[in-house]
């Protein structure tokens, strides 16, 4: 099946292709104060804080220098370190599957606080392709066409929420998050075969190695990304309702999000 392409959103990558702050899209306001936290699985926090007057206004955010920022997983906790340009590093705190942690941020006489929990890891089973070059409704021009499949765990005892993205060269492919329940799918296909094993599918119009990335996400930050999606997807259109920004799991009126990331990868070539 195929899917409709989004808005392209662009990563910010810190250490790797898995650790990542994402530039967000916002209304028009007053300053905002901006959070992107990200802490996966066997790895340290990586946090980007900022200020915004306006999206509409092109003109860079201002980088937040002089906060003090602490995570705990409830029997460490560490104070991150600033390392310029509004990113801060975590040294000892690292990610761990079922650990449940909090981020506390002070900044100008304020405290924002946010809370995580980093599901266990889900398994990627198989990544598969398609080729095609039928001409249709989001390929007019009969180019071709690949579509991917990816086929992984799922336990049905649980409620469990997922992200998917693909990646190329450090970027995102499709123009939008893949946002994935037991029950539904967002931007793409998720067909329950059997009590264990689930599937989702998307296409792409250009060959090379593609990285597939599966989160395992907790609800706050399903909540987050999918109302991303939304607000990315109005954005190109002739008239979209009115402006909002994605409900943050940060307290005390900030912007963006805390996500605790457990993930697995593979690694397809599409010729």
């Amino acid at each position: 099946m195929t899917i409709r392409l989004f808005t392209v959103l662009v990563i910010l990558t810190i250490i790797s292709s898995c650790e990542e702050v994402i530039d967000l899209d916002l209304n028009d306001s007053d300053p905002e104060f901006i959070v992107e936290a990200i802490i996966y699985k066997d790895s340290v926090c990586n946090i980007r804080l900022t200020q915004t007057t306006s999206y509409f206004v092109q003109q860079q955010p201002e980088v937040v220098e002089d906060a003090s920022i602490t995570i705990s997983d409830g029997t460490v906790s560490e104070e991150l370190n600033y390392y310029g340009n509004g990113y801060y590093r975590g040294n000892s705190v690292t990610g761990t599957e079922g650990n449940t942690y909090t981020l506390e941020i002070r900044h100008n006489g304020l405290t924002y606080e946010s809370i995580s929990f980093m599901p266990e890891k889900t398994e990627i089973v198989s990544v598969s392709y398609d080729k095609g070059s039928s001409p249709g409704i989001l390929n007019p021009y009969g180019e071709t066409v690949f579509s991917i499949r990816n086929r992984f765990l799922d336990n049905p005892d649980k409620d469990n929420y997922y992200m998917i993205k693909y990646i190329e060269n450090n970027r995102m492919l499709e123009k939008n998050y893949f946002m994935l329940t037991d029950h539904d799918a967002v931007g793409g296909v998720f067909n329950i075969k059997n009590d264990t094993i689930s599937f989702s599918e998307s296409i792409f119009y250009e060959g090379g190695e593609v990285e597939v990335q599966l989160f395992s996400i907790d609800k706050s930050v399903y909540d987050y990304f999918k109302q991303l999606n939304d607000v990315l997807f109005w954005k190109r259109r002739i008239i979209p309702p009115g402006q909002y920004n994605p409900v943050s799991n940060i307290t005390n009126g900030a912007l963006g999000y805390f996500a605790a990331l457990s993930f697995d990868s593979e690694i397809i070539i599409l010729e």
